[in-house]
């Protein structure tokens, strides 16, 4: 009896990833394509995607708003 290993664990194809995401395939190979992309692996001729990376890699996209001086100033919070 041998224990199979998954070698691939934590690794998704990445037509898997992007149905996960809701975006399309094409989506995710552009997001790969850009500087400071989406990490990204090639397997067997197959594409695979780093789920910890991937989900990292999203999270750094978000953006926060940058307060204006009005916002600011209405806030109470000028200088």
């Amino acid at each position: 009896m041998t224990d199979s290993v998954n070698i691939l664990e934590g690794f998704v194809l990445e037509d898997d990833f992007a149905a996960a995401g809701k975006v399309s395939p094409r989506t995710i190979a552009r997001y790969r394509n850009q500087p400071n992309g989406l990490p990204y692996m090639v397997w067997a001729g197959k594409i695979y995607i780093p789920v910890d990376a991937g989900r990292e890699w999203v999270w750094n996209r978000i953006r926060r708003a940058n307060p204006t001086k009005r916002r600011l100033a209405r806030d109470g919070k000028a200088a």
